[in-house]
């Protein structure tokens, strides 16, 4: 399947409202109801599409927000490999991202107080996992929610 401007339009609009009807997406798409079942099926199908979950709002829960820089004493793959283990294997991380620059990798905690965050981070450091340094903050205000991915920016199309 071509990638199109149809296929962007589906997206962007299942981005923004993934419980929009499909005779409602097929209505801003311009397309008949069978034809864009069809492409949202192909889209999934193709992984362009990874899944479907609910945006729960964060500020109804009790919770502290925790950005931690992580430095590893090495770049040996085993080191990496158990450090992405370990952080897999805890749920209050909510995102890893393995970065250049003076750090190695950005971890995003939540957890239901700072105490929890402490014996969370203390116990990293105390496993054998190649920590050599961890810098922890504190999130003030989210001033920016995440609110869909730029796809008009990120996708070239032909123009044929």
């Amino acid at each position: 399947m071509k990638f199109d401007q149809i296929d962007l339009k589906i997206l962007n609009a299942l981005q923004a409202d993934a419980r929009i009807s499909n005779a409602r997406l097929a209505e801003k798409v311009a397309l008949s109801e069978s034809a864009c079942l069809s492409r949202v099926k192909k889209l999934q199908a193709q992984r362009w599409i990874a899944g479907f979950a609910a945006d729960i709002n964060l500020t109804k829960l009790r919770h502290v927000h925790f950005l931690v820089n992580v430095s590893l004493i090495s770049q040996d793959p085993k080191v990496n490999r158990d450090f992405k283990q370990a952080i897999g294997a805890m749920p209050q991380v909510i995102r890893c991202y393995k970065i250049s620059g003076e750090y190695d990798y950005i971890l995003e905690f939540l957890c239901v107080d700072a105490a929890q965050f402490n014996r969370l981070s203390e116990g990293l450091l105390e496993q054998d996992l190649g920590i050599e340094k961890m810098h922890s903050q504190l999130v003030i205000e989210d001033t920016k929610p995440f609110q869909g991915l730029p796809l008009d920016e990120l996708f070239e199309l032909d123009e044929d």
